[in-house]
């Protein structure tokens, strides 16, 4: 059975996003009075701060080979084994 997706007001998007300017982890009762004052449950703010993160990373990643491109020095392609394992939590497929 599939899922129904989350969808977030922006007034809580505007929130999440203030908080992961702050600290790109939250854990704790952090996340609990987070949830609770967005009106969220405590495993949609896990799933946020975790997509978030992946998002993040990505946009650095772009940004460093985009500057390394203006400089003519190449990138390699494949992340290498230490990489996967530190990212292994924010890959984690969680239900709501």
């Amino acid at each position: 059975m599939k899922r129904v997706r989350t969808v977030f007001k922006p007034e809580q998007l505007e929130r999440l996003e203030q908080e992961f300017l702050k600290q790109q982890y939250m854990v704790g009762t952090e996340r609990v009075d987070l949830a609770a004052t967005l009106c969220l449950t405590e495993t949609q703010v896990k799933v946020w701060f975790q997509n978030r993160r992946i998002k993040w990373r990505k946009q650095s990643m772009e940004q460093k080979k985009a500057k390394l491109s203006q400089f003519g020095v190449i990138q390699p392609t494949s992340a290498g084994p230490t990489d996967a394992k530190e990212h292994e939590e924010d890959t984690a497929d969680v239900g709501l």
